[in-house]
């Protein structure tokens, strides 16, 4: 089935399996967004990229948020959310529509100054789960000793890692799994001692390699010695950054025009399509999708056991039957139309509630069942009001809807969307999401990064007092004296960049834009899907030719 996008006017196909999906999830009628659409609208409810200092609104002590303080919603430290909650409710309004009436308890309803659960030390965290000793990271599970990571499962003593599983004593890891002391690598698997390594896997002792298998004491594909090898590494002294820069630069061009690209990233799955899956199972249109997952359609950035889902975004692991929405997390079933939910089952447009069952049109509740616009019924009177509520919704056209993009806590800029479809600001007015007000900030109080020592092994410990200004992002960021112990540790140079800059660019090394295009394959000319963009044309392989060129 043929339709367009009434948001963006984009043709899209509504596939068998997707109706068939929504069938099931008992989700009437047929999809009126684009599903790139529907990516961007639910995207654009998960806060990222930002911490912000503000004050509890709770106890008025100073707090780390993701949410700044012009955040519409009452912001409290999540203790005190949990042990506190007690949101204001309101009684259903059949003369008005329901999103109206939703907005104004919702705004005096308390959220949880973060996401994430069972941390130790990981205060300057956010989205981030069952850890410890972790600082300035987000999106993360089961780590330890982290700074400045971003989606990471099971790793120890690494920063600056992005996507990246299993490893340890890494920086700029992108993508990759089990490795140990590797320094900027991309799509790597079982890696040890090696650095600016591309699509390696088994390999040790390697340097600025690509494409290889098992390999050992290689140097730019050459096989050498031990003895070559080692003293072919030791030209590139990578405590000095402008060694590191300039290998960065030729991994780069060497990606461009000498290495073998995979045409989509599908490892360990079966009857699957989209792109950077693992472990996946008739799995259809999905992106960045981890670890037993199956029988989704449309769902981007989840993993660990999710299941029969359709049109999320951001599901942590053990999700269920979920329908169109965002961060539905850890332990969730059957929702539909929410966000920010922690262990929720069985609820509909449903907002920042954490152990709730049987919710409708609810905020900021802790451990609450049978509620309806945060006020609590019998379980009967429960399912009678929830019918009249969605009969309403059906002639005023709001049931079936996301929430308006005004609910966000947070303006478009500061939202996962934002990253891979950035708007101006008249588009998200046009789309009804917040805007960013503008933040003066004064550049003439901060040093250049110029300032910064090219080695790590020879500073001053007067460093740590310097603040300096990352001049493209707009932020000031220092340098901390762990920044200095570890650099040293693993022979790397300082960071020079805001650490969010620095993982937006590891970020990018993993294409993505909500949909593959056709390109030829660089062997055999034959038709694929890929998401590598048109400047890597030429060395895009089809899977079989992949398989016959790097194995």
């Amino acid at each position: 089935m043929r339709k367009n996008c009434t948001k963006t006017n984009e043709e899209f196909v509504v596939p068998e399996e997707e109706m068939s999906l929504r069938k099931k999830l008992g989700v009437e009628g047929e999809p009126e967004f684009s599903p790139v659409f529907r990516f961007l609208q639910l995207g654009a409810f998960w806060q990222h990229w930002n911490l912000h200092r503000r004050k509890c609104d709770k106890t008025g002590n100073e707090i780390i948020s993701v949410f700044s303080p012009d955040c519409p919603y009452p912001v409290w430290h999540k203790d005190e959310w949990i042990k506190n909650a007690n949101p204001p409710g309101a009684d259903f309004n059949e003369t008005k529509e329901m999103f109206p009436q939703m907005w104004e308890f919702f705004q005096k309803s308390p959220i949880a100054h973060n996401v994430g659960t069972r941390n130790e030390n990981c205060e300057y965290t956010d989205d981030w789960w069952y850890s410890k000793n972790c600082y300035l990271c987000h999106s993360g599970y089961q780590c330890e000793d982290l700074r400045y990571c971003y989606r990471t499962i099971g790793v120890t003593d690494c920063q600056y890692c992005v996507f990246t599983r299993d490893s340890e004593l890494c920086v700029d890891v992108v993508n990759s799994s089990n490795c140990f002391s590797v320094l900027y690598a991309l799509s790597c698997r079982q890696c040890r001692d090696s650095a600016f390594l591309y699509d390696c896997r088994g390999c040790s002792d390697c340097f600025f390699c690509w494409n290889l298998r098992n390999k050992q004491y290689c140097f730019q594909n050459e096989q050498l010695t031990k003895e070559e090898y080692e003293k072919k590494r030791r030209e590139w002294d990578l405590h000095s950054r402008r060694v590191y820069e300039q290998m960065k630069e030729k991994f780069r061009d060497t990606l461009k025009e000498k290495a073998w690209h995979r045409a989509l990233s599908i490892e360990h799955s079966e009857n699957s399509t989209g792109d950077y899956l693992d472990e996946c199972k008739n799995c259809e249109n999905c992106y960045l999708v981890t670890i037993d997952v199956e029988d989704c359609i449309n769902v981007i950035r989840s993993g660990v056991k999710v299941k029969d889902c359709l049109d999320i975004i951001g599901s942590a692991f053990n999700t269920e039957f979920t329908y169109y929405t965002s961060l539905a997390q850890d332990q969730c079933y059957d929702d539909k139309f929410g966000y920010n939910l922690t262990q929720c089952k069985w609820t509909e447009y449903c907002a920042h509630c954490f152990h709730c069952e049987y919710c409708f049109g609810c905020c900021g509740l802790v451990r609450k069942q049978y509620h309806i616009f945060n006020k609590p019924y019998s379980p009967e009177e429960y399912e009678q009001t929830r019918k009249r509520i969605i009969n309403k919704m059906k002639k005023t056209g709001e049931y079936g809807n996301f929430f308006p993009g005004y609910f966000a806590a947070h303006p478009y800029d500061e939202s996962w969307s934002s990253f891979y479809w950035p708007l101006t600001k008249e588009q998200q007015k046009k789309f009804g999401f917040r805007v960013r007000k503008h933040e003066k900030r004064r550049e003439s109080n901060y040093l250049s990064p110029a300032e910064i020592p090219d080695r790590s092994d020879k500073v001053d410990d007067l460093l740590i007092q310097k603040v300096f200004w990352d001049s493209e992002i707009q932020r000031p960021f220092q340098i901390q004296k762990a920044d200095i112990l570890f650099a040293q540790k693993v022979g790397i140079p300082l960071p020079n960049i805001f650490y969010i800059h620095r993982i937006q660019e590891n970020f990018r090394w993993i294409p993505f834009n909500g949909k593959t295009r056709t390109v030829k394959c660089g062997k055999c000319d034959t038709a694929t899907q890929t998401s590598w963009p048109s400047e890597y044309d030429g060395r895009i392989l089809c899977e079989e030719c992949y398989l016959k060129e790097v194995y």
